[in-house]
């Protein structure tokens, strides 16, 4: 939702060192070359999908598909706000967890999918800043991606995928799980699930042209799925991932891992090989009960 903490501001700092004698990189330029670093880094591939009328910049991984399932990473909401009161006029984000995450992945088949609007320019049409903020969640949000996500699948030659959301990514990869029946596995990290609950706790208006994943609660109580929060994370604290396992109800095989000391942005990527390892294990289990 919000970046912040130390490693962002360094970050920060070091995008500003690009404004040389040629003169200043544009901020988008600059948040690309960030993100090509990561995914070089990661051994991921640059792929940009239509799908819905919108274009989603995406990096792969293209090995064999380990059990037939694709690892796909959603990114979060990005630079969504200037601050509280001013909206950014482009969403992509200047440090993107969610891109380092699936760069730290050893998965072999993997698919990182940035939302749409960042990194592609958001004066492209039909981007539009209720994208980014009331419609972040919006069916046409949700039907691109998962025409994206459909693409890379056939491609990719996997069975099924694995779907897993950094933040607000987190909430657009349980809306497309719910309509899917080809999930092995969802995972989130730092998710705020419960969008309405969110919103009441952040004390900003509803999302009133969004989905929110606790009305497909249904649906999503069939699929084996892991939630990280941290502990300290000031904008979307455990207790939402909590509001939301309520709603699936206490046989879906859904668990919660809170993680001691760990902020919304600080540490996933830096302990994430191992917590993914923890959450691939854990949903083996397809019939497993509801745990903490």
């Amino acid at each position: 939702m919000r970046a912040g903490g130390a490693a962002v501001a360094a970050l920060c700092f070091g995008l500003v060192l690009l404004c040389g004698a040629a003169g200043c990189t544009s901020r988008l330029d600059a948040a690309r070359g960030v993100a090509a670093e990561i995914a070089s880094r990661g051994g991921l591939e640059e792929r940009v999908f239509d799908g819905g009328g919108f274009r989603l910049q995406g990096w792969r991984r293209r090995g064999q598909a380990r059990d037939s399932i694709l690892a796909v990473y959603l990114e979060g909401d990005g630079r969504a706000w200037i601050d509280r009161g001013r909206l950014a006029t482009d969403p992509t984000p200047t440090d993107p967890v969610g891109l380092r995450l699936a760069a730290a992945d050893p998965a072999p088949a993997l698919l990182y999918l940035a939302r749409p609007c960042q990194y592609l320019g958001a004066a492209a049409p039909p981007c539009a800043p209720r994208y980014w903020s009331e419609a972040r969640f919006a069916p046409e949000i949700v039907a691109a991606t998962a025409a994206a996500i459909d693409r890379a699948k056939a491609e990719a030659g996997a069975a099924e995928l694995e779907l897993i959301g950094y933040s607000g990514g987190g909430v657009l990869a349980a809306l497309i799980a719910a309509e899917r029946h080809d999930v092995a596995r969802l995972v989130t990290v730092a998710a705020p699930l419960d969008l309405g609950a969110w919103t009441r706790l952040e004390a900003v208006s509803p999302l009133s042209q969004s989905l929110d994943p606790v009305r497909f609660a249904a649906a999503l109580a069939r699929i084996p799925q892991t939630h990280f929060a941290g502990a300290k994370d000031g904008i979307v604290p455990p207790a939402l991932a909590d509001s939301y396992r309520r709603r699936l109800g206490d046989r879906a095989p859904a668990r919660i891992i809170v993680v001691p000391g760990f902020t919304h942005d600080c540490c996933w990527a830096r302990d994430w090989p191992r917590l993914i390892a923890a959450a691939r294990e854990s949903g083996r289990d397809r019939g497993s009960a509801a745990s903490r």
